[in-house]
């Protein structure tokens, strides 16, 4: 068996430290970008996704190729995910600061336009919304929420919504 396959590069605290800056920036992007847009996976969705993962690999384990790297490097990805998973379910203040706070859009049945403008959520896509459930007006939601996730729950005036 060749040893070169075994034998890393690179140290394995760089790639940790690489590991983990890497996540922590495409963390940050993708914040910035807004978790709406990634609640609806599209086809340029996905080439993004593959773009910065082929873009983030090189500046996770440079030129080594050796498996222990990659298992160091995968491992502490999954590691920090878990570390996240964790710390929002257990926290809500982490969670918003990690996920982003829950947004109502619609209180009480009055559109929030500045919290709208805010999440870049047009009257258009709430209303595509309303008549997934059924209904064809604003005029029937009582409350609307953007979620941690990016998806719209809607309440229903003397019912709920999904």
């Amino acid at each position: 068996m060749d040893s070169a396959l075994w034998r890393p590069e690179l140290p394995p605290w760089e790639v940790v430290f690489r590991a983990a800056f890497v996540y922590l920036f495409v963390q940050l992007l993708f914040r910035l970008v807004g978790r709406k847009e990634f609640a609806r996976w599209g086809v340029s969705d996905i080439v993004l996704l593959f773009l910065v993962t082929t873009a983030a690999r090189k500046s996770i384990v440079a030129d080594d190729a050796s498996l222990t790297t990659a298992v160091v490097a995968l491992t502490t990805l999954i590691g920090l995910d878990w570390l996240f998973s964790l710390l929002t379910s257990r926290s809500r203040r982490a969670a918003d600061l990690l996920e982003g706070r829950i947004r109502q859009l619609v209180r009480d049945g009055a559109l929030q336009r500045d919290v709208m403008r805010a999440t870049r959520v047009s009257e258009d896509e709430l209303l595509a919304h309303v008549r997934r459930l059924g209904k064809e007006s604003l005029r029937d939601v009582k409350d609307a929420f953007l979620e941690r996730s990016g998806s719209i729950t809607i309440v229903l005036r003397g019912g709920a919504g999904r």
